[in-house]
C-alpha cells in the first residue's frame, strides 16, 4: 500500500498526508481526556465518545478509501481507549464497537481477533456472558482463518475451562463442546503435538477412551524421541487395559509405522489407517510412449 501511495500524483499524496495528520491529531486529542472526568461523569462521557467516534463512511473519506490505513488508525484508537479505561474504571462501553469497526475495514487483521478474545474476557469482570463475547471473536477468526489452529484451540479452552455452571448437565455440554473444538484444533496442519496430547487427556477424562487412544497412537507413530515414545506407550498401555503386553504393542506399532512410511510416507499416519494396504504395491513404471496406444484402444 505504501508503494501505491508513493507512486500516486503529488496532489493525491498531499491530500492523503493531510487527512492522516488530521486523523492522528483527533486521536491524540481524544487520548488526553481526563480519567477523572470519565469516572465522575460516566454517562456524559459515553455520549461524548459516541460523538467523536467516526462512522465507516466518514473514516473512509478521511483515509481516501484506504481500508487498511483506516483499520490501523482505528486499532491505535482502540488500544488507547482500552489502556485508559483499564487503568481507571474498567468500563469499556465502546470496546466491542471499536473492534468490530477495525475488523470491518480489515477482516484479515489476525492479531485483532485474538487480542479481542483475550481482553474482553480477562480485562473485565469474569462472567459467562463475557466468555461468550470472547467466543464471538474467536468464531469470526475461525471463519477468516480456517487452517489456523488457534481459533478452535481458544474456543475449546473457553468452553472446557472458562464457562461455568452449577447445572451438571449444562457443565457437561460445555466440556463436550470444548473437546470438539480442541479436536478440531488438533487436526489443523499447524497444530503442535501438545494439543493432541491435551485432547487425549480430556477424552480419557470424559470417558471417550477410543478417541484418546487414537490421538495417543498418532503421537506415538510420529514421535522420534525414545523417551517420549516410551512415555506414550505407557499411557496407551494403561488406557487400553488389554491383554497385549507393552512389547507386543511396540512391535505392532513398529510394523504399522514401517508400512505407513513405505506406502504413504507423504501423508499423516491416520491416512494409512483409513486407506489400508493398496491393491497394487510397487507398480512398475510404464513407458510414456505406450500410453497413446492404450488411450486409443490399441492392444
Amino acid at each position: 500500500m505504501l508503494e501505491r501511495v508513493l507512486r500516486a500524483p503529488a496532489p493525491v499524496r498531499w491530500v492523503l498526508g493531510l487527512a492522516l495528520v488530521v486523523t492522528l491529531l483527533v486521536v491524540n486529542r481524544l487520548a488526553h481526556l481526563s480519567a477523572g472526568v470519565i469516572r465522575d461523569e460516566n454517562a456524559i462521557v459515553q455520549r461524548a465518545e459516541l460523538m467523536y467516534v467516526p462512522n465507516d463512511t466518514v473514516l473512509s473519506v478521511l483515509t481516501l478509501g484506504y481500508k487498511q490505513t483506516a483499520a490501523d488508525v482505528l486499532w491505535l484508537r482502540t488500544l488507547g481507549y482500552f489502556a485508559r479505561h483499564f487503568e481507571s474504571d474498567r468500563q469499556y462501553a465502546w470496546l466491542e464497537h471499536f473492534i468490530d469497526q477495525v475488523l470491518r475495514f480489515d477482516p484479515k487483521f489476525r492479531r485483532v481477533y485474538f487480542w479481542a478474545g483475550a481482553n474482553v474476557l480477562y480485562g473485565r469482570q469474569f462472567t459467562n456472558e463475557n466468555v461468550m463475547l470472547s467466543n464471538r471473536f474467536y468464531e469470526k477468526a475461525l471463519v477468516q482463518f480456517p487452517d489456523d489452529y488457534q481459533p478452535p484451540y481458544r474456543l475449546g479452552l473457553n468452553y472446557y475451562i472458562e464457562l461455568q455452571s452449577s447445572d451438571p448437565e449444562e457443565r457437561d455440554r460445555f466440556r463436550q463442546k470444548g473437546l470438539e473444538y480442541l479436536e478440531l484444533a488438533a487436526n489443523r496442519p499447524t497444530a503442535p503435538d501438545s494439543i493432541k496430547s491435551l485432547v487425549a487427556g480430556i477424552s480419557n477424562k470424559l470417558g471417550k477412551t477410543r478417541l484418546a487412544l487414537q490421538y495417543l497412537t498418532d503421537l506415538y507413530l510420529v514421535s522420534t524421541d525414545p523417551e517420549q515414545r516410551a512415555a506414550l506407550a505407557a499411557r496407551i498401555e494403561k488406557l487400553e487395559r488389554s491383554s497385549r503386553s507393552s512389547t507386543e504393542f511396540a512391535e505392532a506399532a513398529r510394523v504399522y509405522r514401517e508400512d505407513w512410511q513405505r506406502l504413504y510416507g507423504f501423508a499423516p499416519p491416520t491416512l494409512h489407517g483409513l486407506m489400508g494396504e493398496p491393491d497394487i504395491i510397487e507398480q512398475p513404471d510404464v513407458d510414456w510412449r505406450t500410453l497413446a496406444g492404450v488411450a486409443a484402444g490399441d492392444p
